[in-house]
């Protein structure tokens, strides 16, 4: 199957809407919600940050030549935000009720040959809300054209898994999928030809091909090289498909890794025998800036990142990953759990999916399964998300049915629910007289269920402090423990507070933690160590994300909400903020899991000392910073984290004092001072007073600067490749000033556009799409997109006091 970028030259209709003319052409993936001027009044609410939705039309016009009369084509959308349907000449060819799941759409029935022909794909998110974060609108991941012969190789139709690896031999089984072949076919061939991680062919194998019979290699490689968190190696496969003539009728190539997947509640998780734990993070599919835009250097940049904070994997939130994350997560080293789905067949808000999950849940849950196969990092499948109904008789057998399915899919992995004992606990149980009143619901245009979220997030912010002793009533176990016994890994949703209590009362259950606080970690990471059971954790989330605005956030002098009225636009989750800044969180959740030992410095906002601070408990607001101009003499209070017995604090070389540290003291320690200028030191030691290390903040000195790393130093000319432009309000030598915020503006002029273009602040008037934005805490991030053709992208950065900043990027072409 030939397949070719089907991006190039869309143009983008908002219908109905006062705006004459389409945008264009534009190269898909192209998130139209980003460019949508937030509303107050949008029904989306803080769902989306108060992005709203719409109808979308995206149309491109193609040739289809003679040559393609009698071949098989088709195009595949690997993600349309929502209920999209797909028009060829119009005339309705197909779509998907799914924002998230991949589809196909066979063309052939609808081409004029030899002519120009018009593909339109309408996406529906005018009803609103349908989403509980930033959803995106329209074509947001990337767009095939699929070009084979009558007799071909499917798509997704090469799969390989590892039978065994024994010393340093390996087995693999290939799996071929062929379309069209019959008794009448005449003589073919299958050749697989499998390269190692240096692309030098290790493997070969040749089989002729018999109509009706299952197509497949068992194939041994010697001195294989494994795939590990630790050592992401990858192979090639190729595998091709020959006539009598020996002419070539069709190639597919894959990227696959070798490795095993072991799991007991004894032994806990193993990645080819090697014992591993789970540090995960929770992510949101957006990549904040540029909104919903699925490309390959965003979420490449993202994993990177996250690798770096000290994560080992991802699950996603709530939906499947797209392709490019999980290359990313490939070639990190970055394990992933992968979710099907936020809602069954009760909705969580009015409009989403839940109406269609009846009729498409295994086809979407077939595309997930075909998408991730090849992934060596994928390991752990969950079939919900907070599902309620897995406390209902009704709920647990369709619990059952995925499982078994998702089973038969893909015997290679395991099964999860992430299930959430408070919400099972509090739900009603009678789904009947439920659906009866979701229906007088929908006639009134009221959302369905509305009362009882609102009940579970509001009840689980209120008794935050106490929910891992009500999650230890014997009712939560009465309503989760069938739907866990269908499924290899119970996914507990904030539920630490059951990880011991259920190592006696069921011995053979693993568990993993699917969804915990971020300020929770230091408190259950020692559970999580020494119980073999419990293979992990993912923090709530690891990046913050659009919508669910204020969820997480900081307000000072403000009464504490659950989610934040206008102008709230991010969640404000405290580990990575959007722009990709790692906060104080991270570092104290890195010497949490023994990755390093510290110390390290973070302060709380000065400017605030004194403001009663509301927010979720356990949270801090530090930043990493001694710089407070005009604020001398407040009080400061100093963080210091440290995997030590006593960390001592000096400012300009005078002490102010020494503290316990280390674990007891979930490895934060607090120092109040009145703040100067000058340089702090944090000193840590051991019990025998032995320095194991020290870290230095320095306050800023005189001048203003505008200072501008670009992470790119030349682009692609795909009209996909990115660069990141990391903006900070510094001194003259490069230390941040936090307060010096300001409004920035970008200009761009040649081969590249500016896609996105913001900061971390979680409640902001701003969107993400205009050339003008004020940093936070004196940071920012700029992200330009390159054109299609050759050439350079200047970039040239201003801001009030500040000497203007160019970058000069070159964009090449591919080869």
């Amino acid at each position: 199957m030939i397949r070719r970028s089907f991006n190039e030259g869309w143009y983008v209709r908002r219908e109905g809407h006062d705006v004459s003319g389409a945008v264009g052409p534009v190269t898909v993936p192209y998130d139209a919600m980003l460019f949508e001027p937030r509303d107050p009044a949008t029904p989306n609410g803080h769902h989306t940050g108060f992005f709203p939705g719409g109808v979308y039309r995206y149309s491109k016009s193609f040739d289809a030549p003679e040559g393609w009369r009698g071949r098989h084509v088709a195009l595949e959308f690997e993600g349309v935000y929502l209920r999209s349907e797909v028009f060829v000449n119009g005339r309705l060819a197909g779509g998907r009720p799914s924002g998230y799941a991949i589809f196909t759409v066979v063309l052939d029935e609808y081409l004029e040959y030899g002519a120009e022909n018009l593909v339109e794909v309408v996406a529906h998110n005018d009803q609103m809300p349908n989403s509980r974060w930033y959803s995106g609108s329209g074509i947001y991941r990337p767009v095939h054209l699929l070009v084979g012969g009558p007799v071909r190789i499917a798509e997704n139709g090469v799969r390989i898994s590892t039978a065994s690896i024994e010393g340093d031999d390996a087995v693999v089984d290939v799996s071929i999928h062929l379309v069209g072949v019959t008794t009448e076919t005449g003589q073919l061939t299958v050749r697989t030809v499998l390269a190692g991680p240096d692309g030098v062919a290790v493997a070969s194998v040749e089989a002729p091909v018999s109509a009706g019979d299952p197509m497949g290699h068992r194939i041994r490689l010697p001195g294989a090289r494994l795939w590990s968190p630790e050592h992401p190696r990858l192979h090639g496969a190729t595998v091709t498909l020959f006539d009598a003539d020996e002419a070539i009728l069709d190639e597919s190539r894959v990227e696959f890794g070798i490795r095993t997947i072991e799991v007991d509640a004894r032994r806990g998780l193993r990645i080819n025998g090697v014992p591993l734990k789970l540090r995960g993070a929770c992510i949101h599919h957006d990549n904040g800036v540029i909104g919903a835009h699925t490309l390959d250097a965003a979420e490449d940049r993202r994993i990177r990142l996250l690798k770096e904070s000290g994560y080992n994997a991802i699950r996603s939130a709530h939906n499947p990953l797209a392709r490019a994350t999980l290359r990313a997560c490939d070639r990190h080293g970055v394990l992933v759990l992968d979710e099907l789905t936020d809602a069954w067949r009760r909705p969580k808000v009015t409009y989403d999916v839940s109406d269609e999950f009846e009729q498409w849940w295994e086809r979407d849950l077939e595309a997930m399964i075909a998408k991730d196969f090849n992934h060596p990092s994928v390991i752990l499948y969950s079939i919900g998300n907070e599902i309620a109904e897995t406390a209902t008789e009704r709920g647990i057998e369709t619990n059952r049915q995925l499982a078994e399915r998702t089973r038969e899919l893909d015997p290679t992995r395991l099964v999860t629910n992430c299930i959430n004992g408070f919400l099972n606990l509090i739900s009603p149980q009678d789904d009947a007289k439920l659906a009866e009143k979701r229906a007088a619901q929908k006639e009134k245009g009221e959302a369905p269920n509305k009362n009882l979220i609102l009940v579970l997030n509001y009840l689980m912010a209120v008794l935050e402090r106490t929910l891992k002793y009500i999650v230890r009533l014997p009712t939560v176990d009465r309503r989760t423990r069938d739907a866990y016994a269908a499924v290899d890994v119970a996914g507990y949703n904030y539920m630490s507070g059951r990880y011991r209590l259920d190592r006696r009362r069921h011995p053979d259950r693993v568990i993993v933690g699917s969804e915990t606080n971020p300020n929770d970690t230091v408190a259950i990471w020692n559970d999580i160590d020494t119980l073999p059971n419990v293979i992990g954790d993912f923090t709530w989330t690891g990046w913050d994300y659009i919508g669910e605005a204020g969820y997480a956030a900081v307000h000072y002098d403000e009464p504490r909400r659950l989610f934040s009225p206008w102008p709230g636009l991010l969640a404000g989750m405290p580990v990575i903020d959007i722009t990709g800044n790692r906060q104080t969180q991270s570092y104290l959740n890195e010497i949490v899991w023994h990755l390093r030992r510290g110390p390290y410095i973070a302060v709380q906002p000065v400017n605030h000392a004194g403001q009663k601070k509301s927010c979720r408990p356990g949270r801090t607001d530090s930043i990493r910073s001694w710089s407070w101009d005009g604020f001398e003499g407040r009080d400061a209070i100093v963080e210091v984290y440290a995997d030590a017995a006593r960390v001592e604090l000096l400012l300009d070389g005078r002490s102010l004092g020494t503290e316990q540290a280390g674990r007891r003291k979930g490895y934060r320690t607090h120092f109040t001072v009145p703040y100067r200028p000058g340089e702090l030191t944090a000193i840590a030691s051991d019990s025998s007073g032995r320095e194991i290390g020290r870290d230095v903040l320095a306050s800023a000195r005189s001048g203003l600067r505008l200072k501008v790393e670009c992470e790119a130093e030349a682009l692609k000319a795909d009209g996909n490749d990115l660069a990141y432009l990391p903006i900070e309000l510094t001194d003259d030598d490069g230390v941040l000033r936090p307060l010096a915020d300001r409004d920035v503006t970008v200009t761009i002029a040649g081969a590249g556009r500016l896609l996105g273009f913001g900061s971390a602040q979680p409640i902001s008037t701003e969107g993400f799409s205009s050339d003008r934005h004020s940093t936070y805490y004196g940071q920012a991030l700029a992200v330009v997109r390159a054109g299609h053709d050759e050439g350079e992208v200047s970039v040239i950065l201003t801001a009030d006091g500040c000497e203007p900043v160019t970058i000069v990027l070159s964009v090449r072409a591919t080869t």
